[in-house]
């Protein structure tokens, strides 16, 4: 049965690994190999603009039935940039990226768009991080972003959400992506 898991690679060359992967493993030994992307919120000149980057920075996401046999040929190819360990992806922290990325991993995690009440609380968010407010250790008006605490990968992860302002203009920037983005 098919079931995602998590690679370790070398920050930086995720990118890199995928294309390893698709152009030297075995076909028909993994579905999908995902580098998780997430779109980020910055200011420049007054303007936001909305690049992409990567959610998380050393890890590649592979859906397969044979991971001993993924593995395998992982160790063989001296080239792969990564300590060739096939992890299996828990179904809680499953949950959560399918929640931020999409059932298929596909979509970047996208930006919430924030409604504030006169002493900066949120009062209302619309996109993903509606569903963590309570997990928020730290917001960043200025720098449009909410540090997040969540139990992912064994461990207590901080996960960085793009946000904007509710009087912020909507427009999208680069990525084509527009705020409030990101569940479906």
């Amino acid at each position: 049965m098919e079931q995602w898991y998590v690679l370790k690679t070398v920050p930086g060359r995720e990118q890199e690994g995928a294309d390893l992967m698709k152009r030297a493993v075995t076909p028909g030994l993994f579905k999908e190999c995902r580098v998780l992307r997430k779109v980020k919120v910055f200011r420049s000149g007054g303007a936001l603009h909305f690049p992409e980057d990567v959610l998380f920075p050393g890890y590649l996401f592979v859906r397969t039935a044979c991971p001993e046999a993924l593995e395998r040929e992982l160790k063989r190819s001296g080239d792969f940039p990564q300590f060739p360990s096939v992890t299996p992806v828990e179904a809680a922290d499953l949950a959560f990226l399918k929640d931020v990325c999409g059932d298929n991993l596909e979509r970047p995690m996208g930006v919430t768009r924030l409604t504030l009440d006169m002493d900066n609380r949120i009062i209302r968010a619309d996109g993903i991080l509606g569903g963590y407010l309570d997990r928020i250790i730290r917001l960043n008006l200025h720098r449009r972003f909410a540090l997040v605490e969540t139990p992912l990968f064994n461990r207590i992860q901080s996960v960085l959400f793009g946000v904007t302002l509710e009087r912020d203009p909507l427009m999208s920037g680069g990525s084509g992506h527009k705020p409030g983005t990101g569940r479906s």
